[in-house]
């Protein structure tokens, strides 16, 4: 009952009860803002009565216990506790004000982007040392690239990537959120990193679905789409299913600014590899102008010997008696004699099938097979890292996927295996899982069988063909879950 009386009395006493007892009049204008100056001394008065611990504020006051300089102390006690409580960051306008003074980086969908912005040029921008397009250029950074923001003017942006320092234009740079927004538009590739310690791929977006393999924490995967609460991933030609997004760590594949020094070291290894490249491609031609002009020699060779050798038989037949005839065997003698000329058909046929199926700058790369054992062929093997993937493929540089790429590895060793993943885990020896050795075959089930080879090289890793958007790459043996491994060539 007593506070509710006392509301009623603070209403009564604003309403001019008290009020003419203090002899005060109203002086705040229209428009004008509150505080402890203005407030008129009706509004004081009840809030006194509002928060006093007097059990009878009302006698008080009409008594002359409480005067008008105690009602406005008490008041400015009020008003000074609030402005605390303000500063504190606890009230609701408080808060109002300081979300309202937000940057253009904030990133709050798209953390990647914090303090950050993107590349949005068609192909690439100049980073100059100041912000003007007289500056000299310090690099450049490419459609899609990524920079810190270290100030923003009305014109141009100062930022860092790389080890560039300079300016961009305003106009080609998305910052913070609108940076994420513009990759999602633009197709930007993305990349989901597992972060927890095993994740199961499903073939639906659904708990209940079944899981076709394990992932372990750490792992990279290619994302072909998020949804809401489940990330659609591509594990290799086989798995393509669906993981927790609250499990992986999804970023776009960006790239860093490339200084002048950069492109000019760059530009200088590439022409030392084109020149080299010129130089073993002619040298290629010239080797081929001469097989070929040896075989042209040698059939000619061929042709001269052969008639010399008829017309001298004609003639010693028509020299001698009929009967005598069979005991000259000179053709055989002849053929003996000539025989080198045989044994040169397949230089014909090799040269033939070199025609050039590989560019000529491949040549110069790529190492032949050396040695026997695993360990160089797991050599061999990872010198096509980065060339494609091609699904039905078998070229170690056109283009493979994992069987062919594994089949083809092998050949080169004298080995010959299907062009079947499921079918090369019947060949050689099996072994276990925790006694891999370099050159092993590694195998792994797609839910419904086994679907993906790769290649072990030591050190938990393999070299393997895995899908159209990674190539061929290495990854972690468990980069999902291996069923069975093998070994071919020994140690």
């Amino acid at each position: 009952m007593y506070k509710p009386s006392k509301r009623v009395l603070a209403a009564c006493l604003t309403a001019g009860v008290v009020f003419s007892a203090f002899n005060t009049t109203l002086g705040v204008k229209a428009g004008q803002e509150y505080d402890s100056s203005n407030v008129g001394i009706s509004g004081k008065v009840g809030e006194y009565i509002e928060k006093t611990e007097s059990e009878d504020p009302v006698a008080d006051l009409t008594n002359g216990i409480v005067t008008k300089a105690d009602v406005e102390s008490a008041f400015a006690e009020a008003t000074t506790a609030d402005s605390i409580e303000d500063a504190s960051g606890t009230d609701a306008s408080a808060t109002d004000a300081s979300a309202t003074d937000a940057s253009p980086t904030d990133a709050k969908l798209y953390k990647q982007f914090q303090d950050r912005a993107i590349c949005t040029a068609d192909s690439k921008v100049n980073i100059r040392t100041a912000s003007s397009t007289d500056a000299d250029v310090v690099g450049v950074i490419e459609r899609g690239g990524i920079c810190l923001v270290d100030e923003i003017g009305e014109e141009w942006t100062k930022i860092e990537s790389g080890t560039c320092v300079g300016y961009v234009a305003n106009m080609y740079l998305a910052y913070g959120d609108d940076a994420g927004v513009w990759c999602e538009n633009n197709g930007i590739a993305r990349t989901a990193v597992v972060n927890t310690a095993t994740l199961k791929v499903r073939e639906g977006k659904d708990e209940g679905s079944e899981c076709v393999t394990l992932l372990p924490e750490g792992e990279e995967y290619s994302v072909y789409s998020v949804s809401g609460e489940w990330t659609e991933v591509s594990v290799d030609d086989d798995v393509r299913g669906f993981v927790k997004s609250e499990y992986v760590d999804v970023t776009f594949a960006t790239t860093r600014a490339v200084s002048v020094e950069e492109q000019a070291e760059a530009d200088r290894k590439a022409k030392e590899e084109a020149d080299a490249a010129w130089l073993a491609y002619l040298a290629e031609q010239e080797a081929k102008q001469q097989a070929a002009a040896t075989q042209t020699a040698n059939a000619t060779n061929t042709t001269n010997t052969t008639t010399t050798t008829t017309t001298t038989q004609t003639t010693d037949t028509a020299a001698q008696p009929a009967a005598e005839q069979p005991a000259a065997e000179q053709p055989a003698a002849t053929q003996t004699a000539e025989q080198p000329v045989e044994q040169a058909a397949p230089v014909q046929e090799e040269v033939a099938t070199e025609a050039p199926t590989e560019a000529p700058t491949e040549a110069a790369q790529i190492a032949a097979p050396a040695g026997s054992t695993g360990v160089d062929l797991a050599n061999y093997a990872c010198q096509f890292v980065g060339y494609p993937y091609v699904w039905g493929g078998s070229s170690l540089t056109g283009g493979a996927d994992c069987s062919g790429f594994t089949m083809a590895i092998y050949a080169q060793y004298g080995y010959s295996l299907p062009h079947n993943a499921a079918a090369q885990s019947g060949y050689g020896v099996e072994v276990s899982l925790s006694d891999l050795q370099p050159g092993d075959l590694l195998f792994y089930s797609n839910g419904g069988g086994i679907g993906h080879v790769a290649i072990y090289i030591g050190g938990g890793s393999v070299v393997h063909a895995s899908n159209s958007r990674d190539g061929i790459k290495i990854s972690s043996y468990n980069y999902r879950t291996p069923v069975k491994a093998v070994r071919i060539l020994g140690q």
